[in-house]
């Protein structure tokens, strides 16, 4: 997929600050002839990158700021199988704000958010992907300072729980049981 001159300069300035007024866009972004884009042909445009699923604009949020905790979960699975289930029972975990196939030693990395260092361990051991099926080898790794993206694109606060997905069902959970979780969908 190639973008042109205008995309470019359109993606930039939704970067840069994803509220701008198409009118203030269409100020900054030149076509091929050096004259200003208008607030309708910047709409236009923004409508086709979003169809294309290459932009998505949205509220993102800043973990640091909200003082949250942030860990890595490196995962060696036993086969591509066992990859693709753990990819479709996470992909909408409320927790999990990175999950990508790696190459290496490793066939899986989740980033996952927790609002204290005591609250991720429990999702670790209890509810986190680390006790599934089909795992030969993981490996945590706790953060100290998430400096980039300083904005994570995650869904913290719509307090549905997705327990349905990843299989572990929270009133059956020890951690759930003694106050100790409050399950997924409660942050």
């Amino acid at each position: 997929m190639q973008f042109d001159k205008i995309d470019k300069q359109i993606l930039n300035a939704l970067f840069l600050d994803g509220r701008e007024s198409l009118s203030n866009i269409g100020k900054n972004v030149l076509k091929s002839n050096q004259k200003m884009m208008s607030h309708a042909g910047i709409a236009k445009r923004i409508s086709k990158l979003e169809n294309m699923e290459v932009l998505k604009v949205q509220g993102n949020i800043s973990l640091k700021n909200l003082n949250y905790y942030v860990a890595f979960i490196l995962m060696e699975m036993k086969n591509y199988e066992e990859v693709k289930n753990m990819v479709d029972a996470y992909t909408e975990c409320p927790r999990v704000f990175l999950l990508a196939h790696v190459n290496g030693q490793y066939n899986l990395i989740f980033g996952v958010v927790g609002q204290t260092i005591d609250v991720l361990r429990r999702y670790i051991n209890y509810c986190g992907p680390t006790n599934k099926k089909g795992i030969l080898h993981s490996a945590v790794i706790f953060t100290s300072n998430l400096v980039a993206p300083k904005f994570v694109p995650i869904n913290l606060f719509s307090e549905v729980s997705k327990e349905y997905k990843c299989g572990n069902i929270c009133k059956s959970c020890e951690a759930y049981l003694d106050d100790k979780c409050e399950g997924c969908g409660k942050f």
